[in-house]
């Protein structure tokens, strides 16, 4: 190889590269032939360059863009050198930390839909295992109770605006539930307490958020939230009967609003669940 030069297509091709790629390097003055023939135009390039190619691609298969990469191997500071490697190291942590979070919320959402579309039917109460969530709740402006589900809705929409103000990272409506207090229960006033939506992800650390813990509870799955004083009081009924003791606050939460058989549509889902102490004197 005279001179160990390369023309611009020996050159593509002991990089397993193209024309184009090695064109458009020259061009933004990333890589240039290192001679030009001036009567035949013969791009040539140094043998010498192809482990600067092969940095060129390493860092770009590290996700920096043409421009760094240009600004980078231009650094005539290896002090700086060092510091823009380790912003982007930190950057990838950031990405990486992102990325988690993303595939902690998939994860959820597939428990979700395996238990949205395996839940019990409508109407059939029982008792069961609910694991904690973490919520944000105020008092209820108005008694939902005595409403339909787009008051309930319209408000937890306002909760969450309120909410993306001051830190909240999601811009879409989390499940909203109302509770119904004990005391109210033992005493057949149906108002409802609180108004609150479900947090997820990173959001559990804005403040205000708590955790609702998990608890063995009687609940019911219904379709329709005008009825919701009805399954109350059958779901206190049902305590009644199998010697449950009602032990907090009865949560009435929509499930989601997927129609199984025609996603274009929407079918509200809720479930109402009380927490309950097996085996003693019922007090309610």
């Amino acid at each position: 190889m005279k001179n160990n030069k390369l023309l611009i297509g020996q050159m593509a091709k002991l990089n397993h590269t193209t024309l184009a790629t090695l064109r458009y390097y020259d061009k933004i003055g990333l890589l240039s032939p290192v001679y030009v023939n001036p009567n035949t135009g013969y791009r040539y390039y140094d043998i010498r360059q192809c482990p600067v190619f092969h940095i060129i691609q390493h860092h770009r298969a590290l996700n920096m863009s043409l421009d760094e990469i240009r600004q980078l191997m231009g650094c005539n500071d290896f002090e700086r050198f060092m510091d823009y490697i380790q912003m982007k190291q930190d950057e990838t942590v950031h990405a990486l930390a992102e990325l988690q979070l993303r595939h902690a919320e998939l994860d959820r959402v597939l428990g979700w839909a395996d238990h949205f579309c395996h839940r019990p039917p409508n109407g059939f109460i029982q008792m069961g295992f609910i694991t904690a969530e973490y919520v944000y709740e105020k008092k209820a402006v108005r008694n939902y109770v005595l409403e339909d589900i787009g008051s309930v809705i319209y408000d937890a929409s306002s909760i969450e605006g309120q909410l993306l103000k001051s830190g909240f990272t999601e811009g879409y409506l989390n499940f909203p539930f109302v509770t119904l207090s004990l005391d109210d229960i033992k005493h057949q006033r149906y108002r409802t307490e609180k108004l609150g939506i479900i947090v997820q992800g990173k959001n559990r650390k804005i403040a205000g958020v708590e955790q609702l813990p998990s608890s063995t509870s009687v609940f019911v799955y219904f379709e329709d939230f005008s009825k919701l004083c009805i399954y109350v009081e059958q779901v206190i009924a049902f305590c009644h009967d199998h010697n449950y003791t009602p032990a907090g606050d009865m949560i009435c939460r929509l499930m989601g609003v997927l129609h199984l058989d025609d996603f274009k549509k929407t079918s509200e889902v809720y479930r109402l669940s009380i927490p309950v102490e097996a085996g003693n004197t019922i007090q309610v």
